[in-house]
């Protein structure tokens, strides 16, 4: 019989909610508790989702020592303080994507979980979505030939609000982090590496970005780019050109299913992947995988890709004059592009 894990929901918010569903779909999870700092509202969510124990504060939340796995849902202005409480409590731990407000956060959060040997992954759910590793696995054995570009679009139309957390630097908000990492990751999954440079605009408003067009270039010279916005819907889909073909993935931060087309033959193939639910079972299954094998990071979604990914945020953000509160800012042009740290 399969271990089961307990898990806590630290953040009980839009996302835990989204996520909660798919916990009965993961073989081996039990969401046992659930904390959050707001008067009521743990209480409320524990009711709502049947979880047996509600916490008013984070700390009650992991002191419990029949919790397991902390998944933290908080903005990404918090991220780091609260992995970092679980984490020095023992804890296991899954963080919703972006991993951090930027790299120093990602780079504390990542020594800690080595200094307390504990389980650390950022939660990028579009990973370990089986029509996305049957893509991975067709791109890697050259199906359409050698991979040059991807081009990625993940985009909605939210109403404009100070206070929501998309809209406030106070939260880490903009469209790159909320939306952008989605398209960034994907691509450097797609070619087994971090992009080594990259460049792009926004549109800022309120001190965030709203609306964002980047590039990126890897090792070898493939390329990327990728849209994203907060003020602007788009159909959230991914093309993958090949020297022999191509790949459209619809909705491919969640794909169900691929188009594969080979232009020699004009040979077209639809793949159909459905899953129950939305699909976050996928990644909680993974954690409880790798904890399972005595592993302390995932080989999909290692912690060392998380951390370049938010360096290259860090620097395109930098760019815009997109700054955090309590960020500095820092120079990071070289020849007009920005260069990731070796």
């Amino acid at each position: 019989m399969k271990k089961t894990y307990n898990w806590g929901i630290m953040g009980p918010g839009f996302i835990a909610d989204k996520v909660l569903p798919s916990f009965a779909k993961a073989e081996g999870a039990r969401v046992l508790a659930v904390g959050s700092n707001t008067p009521g509202k743990a209480g409320a969510f524990a009711g709502k989702w049947k979880i047996p124990r509600a916490y008013e504060n984070y700390e009650a939340l992991v002191n419990d020592p029949d919790v397991d796995i902390i998944y933290i849902t908080t903005p990404n202005a918090f991220h780091l303080d609260h992995a970092r409480l679980a984490m020095e409590h023992g804890k296991n731990v899954l963080c919703e994507k972006p991993f951090a407000l930027n790299a120093k956060a990602a780079e504390e959060m990542k020594v800690c979980a080595e200094k307390q040997g504990v389980f650390l992954m950022e939660a990028m759910w579009t990973r370990f979505m089986p029509a996305v590793i049957k893509i991975k696995e067709w791109v890697d054995q050259g199906v359409i030939g050698e991979v040059h570009q991807v081009v990625s679009d993940f985009s909605y139309d939210h109403p404009y609000d100070p206070g929501y957390h998309l809209y406030d630097p106070k939260a880490g908000g903009g469209t790159l982090l909320d939306g952008g990492i989605y398209p960034l990751s994907f691509a450097g999954y797609i070619y087994g590496e971090c992009p080594r440079e990259y460049f792009g605009y926004a549109n800022l408003k309120n001190g965030v970005d709203v609306r964002d067009s980047v590039v990126l270039r890897f090792s070898q010279g493939q390329m990327a780019s990728f849209i994203c916005g907060a003020d602007t819907a788009s159909p959230w889909c991914s093309m993958i050109y090949g020297s022999k073909g191509c790949i459209r993935v619809p909705s491919f931060f969640a794909a169900s299913g691929f188009e594969m087309e080979l232009y020699e033959s004009g040979k077209k193939q639809c793949v159909s992947m459905p899953f129950e639910g939305l699909g976050y079972q996928f990644e909680l299954c993974e954690v409880m995988n790798c904890i399972d094998q005595g592993k302390k990071e995932s080989s999909r979604m290692p912690l060392a890709e998380s951390v370049t990914y938010m360096k290259v945020m860090d620097a395109l953000r930098q760019s815009w004059g997109v700054v955090y509160p309590g960020e500095s800012r820092r120079a990071g042009v070289e020849n007009g592009y920005f260069k990731t740290a070796d």
